[in-house]
C-alpha cells in the first residue's frame, strides 16, 4: 500500500489507541485520581487540642482513628461531624476551631480510610462505615445511645458529598457544605469530558443526596458556600445545587478560589453553624 494511504490509517489507528489509553487510565487509576490518602505527619503533632481524644476503633478492614473535640461542658448540645477534602486530613478542621463560640457544641472529625491513621482502602461504602463507625465509638465512650446525640455534619469538597451522604443514614439539624459539586461524574467531566467520565465506577450524587434528605428530614438547614474563583469545583456547581433546592442558603464568596473560600469565609462560616 502506498505510504500517502497508509498515513490516515495510522493516524486513525494512533487517535484510537490514544482514546482507549485515556480510557483504561480513567477506569482503572480512578480511585488515586479521586483520593490522595497521606499519613500525619510532624506537622500535625500538636493539631489536636489538649481536651481533643482520639477515638479508636476497629472495622472490618482494619483500625480506624478519629478526633473528637469536646466543648467547655460535660455534655455536647450539638456535635459536628467534619469530612475534608480529597487531599486533607481530618485534623486540617482544627484550624476553625479558634474564636469558635463555647456554645456547647463538639466536633467529630473523621479521616477516610487510608487517610491519616486509617487502614482501608477509601470508597463511598468504606466511607460511610468509617464514619458510622466513628459515631457508635464516640457514642460507646459517651455511654449513650446515638440517637440522643443531636448531629450536625460539614465538608469542604469531596467532603461535602461524604457529608450529604452521612446526612442521608443520620439525622441531623444542620449541613454546611463548601465547594460541592452536583455530582462526582459531573465533576469529572469538566477535567476529562462527558464521555470519559461514565466510565467512573463510583458516583456521590449530591443532588440525589439532597432530594433524600429533604424527603426524609424537611426541617434540615443547610448551607453552601462556594468561591466565584474556584477552578477545581465551578461554582456554578454550587449555584445548580442552590437553584434545585430552594430551602438551601447559598452564599457565595466573591474572587475566592478552591482552597481560599474556607479561610476568606470562616467567620461566617461559625456564624451559620452557630446561630440559633
Amino acid at each position: 500500500m502506498a505510504l500517502w494511504l497508509r498515513l490516515p490509517i495510522f493516524a486513525v489507528v494512533g487517535c484510537c489507541s490514544a482514546v482507549l489509553a485515556v480510557a483504561a487510565l480513567i477506569h482503572f487509576q480512578q480511585h488515586s485520581l479521586i483520593y490522595h490518602p497521606r499519613p500525619y505527619g510532624r506537622a500535625y503533632e500538636h493539631a489536636l487540642p489538649p481536651s481533643g481524644v482520639e477515638i479508636e476503633y476497629v472495622l472490618p478492614f482494619g483500625k480506624q482513628t478519629a478526633f473528637y473535640i469536646p466543648p467547655a461542658s460535660d455534655s455536647p448540645k450539638r456535635v459536628w461531624v467534619a469530612f475534608c477534602g480529597n487531599g486533607s486530613l481530618a485534623l486540617d478542621w482544627t484550624g476553625l476551631l479558634p474564636g469558635y463560640p463555647p456554645n456547647g457544641d463538639a466536633f467529630l472529625l473523621v479521616d477516610y480510610p487510608g487517610y491519616g491513621r486509617n487502614s482501608g482502602y477509601a470508597t463511598i461504602d468504606s466511607t460511610r462505615a468509617t464514619a458510622a463507625g466513628a459515631l457508635h465509638a464516640l457514642a460507646d465512650r459517651m455511654n449513650v445511645n446515638e440517637a440522643q446525640l443531636t448531629l450536625c455534619a460539614i465538608g469542604h469538597s469531596l467532603g461535602a458529598a461524604a457529608a450529604l451522604d452521612f446526612a442521608v443514614h443520620h439525622r441531623v439539624q444542620r449541613i454546611v457544605v463548601v465547594a460541592p459539586f452536583t455530582s462526582l461524574r459531573d465533576e469529572v467531566a469538566t477535567i476529562v469530558g462527558q464521555h470519559f467520565a461514565y466510565l467512573l465506577i463510583e458516583n456521590y450524587d449530591n443532588r440525589e443526596n439532597l432530594r433524600e434528605i429533604f424527603k426524609r428530614n424537611p426541617e434540615v438547614r443547610i448551607d453552601i458556600y462556594h468561591g466565584t474563583a474556584d477552578e477545581v469545583i465551578p461554582v456554578s456547581m454550587g449555584r445548580v445545587l442552590a437553584k434545585e433546592f430552594p430551602a438551601i442558603r447559598y452564599h457565595e464568596i466573591r474572587g475566592t478560589d478552591h482552597m481560599t473560600t474556607m479561610q476568606s469565609a470562616r467567620d461566617q462560616i461559625i456564624a451559620t453553624m452557630t446561630e440559633r
